[in-house]
Order: C-alpha cells, then structure tokens, then sequence
C-alpha cells in the first residue's frame, strides 16, 4: 500500500475518546454494515459526521432530521469517526471501508483536527493522497472534497488553507464545495446560533450545509 513521506500520508489507527467510543469498534461495526448494505454514497469524516446522523449511530446525532431528510434519501453511509486526522482516514480506506461495493459519489471532509498539528502543506498534500487512494477503490465514483468547516477563533486560518484546498482538489480534477462559509456571519466570524461548540453544528446548522454537501 502507497505510504508518503509526510505524516499525513502515513495511515495510523487512533484510540483519543476511549470514554466516548472505541474506534477499533465502530470500525468492525461499519464494515458489518457495509457487507450487509452496500451504500451508492459515503462521506468520510471525523466526528462532525460522526454525530451527524444515519447508522451505525454514534454516542450521539446533533443533526438527525437533516441527515434523515437530505443524507439518507441521497444514499449516503456516515464514514465518520470522532477526533479522526488525515491519517486516520488513510488507514480506514486502507482497511475496508471502500471496499466491496461500487458507490456512485464518495465525499470527503476532514482535516479540522490536523490543525495546529500538522503543518499546512501536509495538510493539503495529505487530503490529496486520500483523494488518489479513494480513486484507486471506488475508481466509478465523482470525488468531492469539502472544504474544512469554520470554527471559533480560526476562522481566518480556515479561510486561507481551503484556498489551497480548492486548488489541490482542481489539479486532481477533484469537485471541491466550501460548504461552511453559509455558517458565518458577514463579519466572517462563525455564527453562534449554528454551533453547539464552535466547531460541531447543530441541527440547524447540519441544515444549512446538507444540500451543498450531497448534491452532485
């Protein structure tokens, strides 16, 4: 299996919410779920679609009735795991996740938990990794990358590597949606009223962001 020079490129398990839930778990859950399943759409991600909705159910969903209303009918299976990095990703594609099944669309969102940890251009060159090893498995499937969600406090970071996001994702022929930007304000800060924490959304903001992200 391809491994890259750069940590973001190095597939690694991960156990940073033993309280929460057991990654190595959920993992043997989803694969299940998968055999018995087969999905026409996946989204990967960390624990923004991990709490979203859909099954096998997370410790919690923040944004069930979207996730009922927009993500299920779309076909989509949740590929998100709480606290995931980059890397961690890797390794699930590395492992099953992609396998066994012909999808129509996968999409791709994550990178938020790689900041202030990996540096920007492993966080640009590592998404693109995924995005070739996603097309090595679901070689059918349209690619899309969702550019990482605002947070608090980060806003004006997130706006300048989605930059780079958007123009990694074009040189891989990637689709590319910067979903998060209807969560700011005008001042370009996050607003509030859409976040449970300044990082997760809420179930209005789950609303907000579900048609960009499941469209074609």
């Amino acid at each position: 299996l391809p491994v890259g020079d750069r940590p973001t490129t190095q597939p690694v398990t991960q156990r940073r919410e033993p309280n929460n839930y057991e990654w190595q778990t959920r993992h043997r859950d989803i694969l299940k779920h998968i055999e018995q399943n087969p999905p026409k759409a996946v989204i990967l991600g960390n624990s923004i679609t991990h709490f979203w909705g859909g099954e096998p159910a997370g410790p919690r969903s923040s944004g069930a009735k979207s996730w009922k209303k927009i993500m299920e009918p779309a076909g989509f299976q949740n590929l998100g795991y709480g606290y995931d990095r980059i890397e961690n990703v890797l390794w699930r594609i590395y492992h099953g996740e992609l396998d066994g099944y012909e999808a129509d669309k996968v999409v791709l969102m994550i990178g938020t938990n790689n900041m202030g940890i990996s540096p920007d251009k492993d966080i640009v060159e590592g998404l693109r990794f995924l995005i070739r090893a996603i097309r090595n498995r679901q070689p059918k499937a349209t690619v899309k990358m969702i550019g990482i969600l605002p947070r608090r406090e980060h806003e004006d970071w997130v706006k300048n590597i989605n930059r780079q996001i958007r123009t990694m994702a074009n040189e891989e022929n990637c689709l590319f949606s910067d979903a998060g930007t209807t969560l700011l304000l005008p001042t370009g800060k996050i607003d509030e009223s859409l976040f449970n924490d300044g990082l997760h959304p809420n179930e209005k903001g789950y609303q907000l962001i579900a048609k960009t992200i499941a469209e074609d």
